[in-house]
């Protein structure tokens, strides 16, 4: 129950988060703007949420998820309310500025709880089940958003989405326990978590080998996959590719029903297993790589069941990012479980910045040529981050004996 009341947090977090994108064609006309405003309404929120990983994982350890995902719920509630009630840009910008913010508490928090409500062997399985759960999430903000919108409007499809997210706020405060000892008024009993300063607890965490693998995987497989659905997706396929609106997005749900695929699969198969996590995750990469290389190199509009299929990788390695928690809460003790996470969680958000400003640098610089050369040109970026990447998991791949199953409760993967 705990953890369900969790991940309806997350589910709500990732339907605010792709908000944006399906709505941009009525933000257009709602804030008199151009699409380089709604550039910056993506760039803001997204930056927020980067800015925040770190701040996230420590409160995770120090004031328990419960207090935290109440927070993050909270804002996210009056961030959708002023992005609702607001036409002016001011109002926008803050709206989106607040959503980025809550949406930044929520993922480590629900990683935090998995860590002390389940077994350490089934925490991969539970992070990939969360990741599903939030692109489930993600597919709601799509037909369905889209629908409400059109039919209802749009004060009464936001502030009502803003609405039931305060209803799980409070669901939040009055139902999560931060620990099955936890007392009935969910704080936790002192002495549980050891004191430890602010900088030891993310020197350790980054000294573990473990932890600095999982973060090249989280950057290669979770940067990629937002830079397609969040970012640079539906205007490739619209403007490159010659799809219309409702056709890129109907493809861009391809591309996230290939993220549920690969976060089902991972929890699955291979969670918990940490020489198979390692082997699979490298893998993913190389598949991931090959298949940006395809899409550049391809002379012309991509056939459609190409385009289908590269769709489904690249989701798939989006998925296939939840394994990066698995080694990550392997690499480190328990209660310092969501700074892993936070840290984790920085590389693939760090590259889709990286994947914004490069990307749409470059098509700024080759706007002279057709859209289709345009768009092979400026995704040159995203692969060389990929190729970088992957080969950073290759350096801080795990030695053999490290790569044994872990006991549980038994970190894996001593400091390097």
């Amino acid at each position: 129950m705990v953890w369900g009341l969790g991940v309806l947090c997350y589910f709500a977090a990732l339907f605010h988060r792709a908000s944006l994108g399906v709505a941009a064609p009525q933000a257009l006309e709602r804030f008199s703007a151009g699409p380089a405003v709604l550039s910056l309404f993506s760039a803001l929120q997204l930056g927020v949420y980067l800015a925040l990983q770190v701040p996230s994982g420590l409160l995770a350890d120090r004031l328990g998820p419960r207090k935290v995902i109440t927070g993050g719920m909270i804002a996210l509630a009056v961030g959708s309310a002023v992005f609702g009630f607001s036409g002016s840009l001011l109002g926008g910008i803050a709206g989106r500025m607040l959503i980025g913010f809550g949406d930044a508490f929520m993922f480590t928090n629900v990683l935090r709880l998995v860590a002390h409500w389940f077994p350490a062997n089934r925490f991969g399985k539970i992070a990939a089940l969360t990741g599903l759960v939030g692109g489930l999430g993600q597919v709601m903000a799509t037909v369905p958003l889209s629908a409400a919108l059109y039919d209802l409007g749009w004060e009464p499809t936001f502030v009502g989405a803003a609405a039931l997210t305060a209803v799980l706020a409070l669901g939040a405060a009055g139902i999560i326990r931060n620990r099955p000892s936890d007392t009935v008024t969910g704080d936790e009993p002192a002495g549980n978590n050891p004191a430890e300063r602010i900088g030891q607890a993310l020197r350790t965490v980054w000294a573990q080998r473990g932890t600095r693998h999982s973060f090249w995987v989280h950057f290669v497989l979770m940067g990629q996959f937002v830079a397609v659905t969040a970012l640079w997706g539906p205007p490739w396929l619209t403007r490159a590719q010659g799809y219309g609106s409702a056709d890129a997005g109907t493809l861009v749900l391809v591309c996230v029903l290939g993220f549920l695929a690969g976060s089902w699969l991972a929890g699955q198969y291979v969670a918990g297993r940490p020489r198979r996590r390692q082997a699979c995750t490298l893998w993913m990469s190389s598949a991931v790589a090959a298949t940006w290389m395809v899409i550049i190199g391809w002379p012309g509009v991509l056939p459609l069941p190409l385009l289908m299929m590269v769709l489904i990788v690249l989701g798939a390695g989006g998925g296939a990012a939840m394994l990066a928690f698995d080694g990550a809460r392997s690499a480190n003790a328990a209660h310092r479980s969501g700074t892993a996470s936070g840290v984790v969680n920085m590389g693939g958000f760090t590259a889709a910045v990286l994947i914004q400003l490069g990307v749409g640098g470059l098509l700024r610089m080759v706007g002279e040529l057709s859209a289709v050369d345009a768009y092979r040109w400026g995704f040159v970026p995203v692969l060389v981050l990929v190729i970088a990447g992957t080969v950073g998991q290759w350096v801080r791949r795990l030695p053999r004996w490290q790569t044994r199953r872990p006991e549980a409760g038994i970190a894996a993967f001593p400091p390097s």
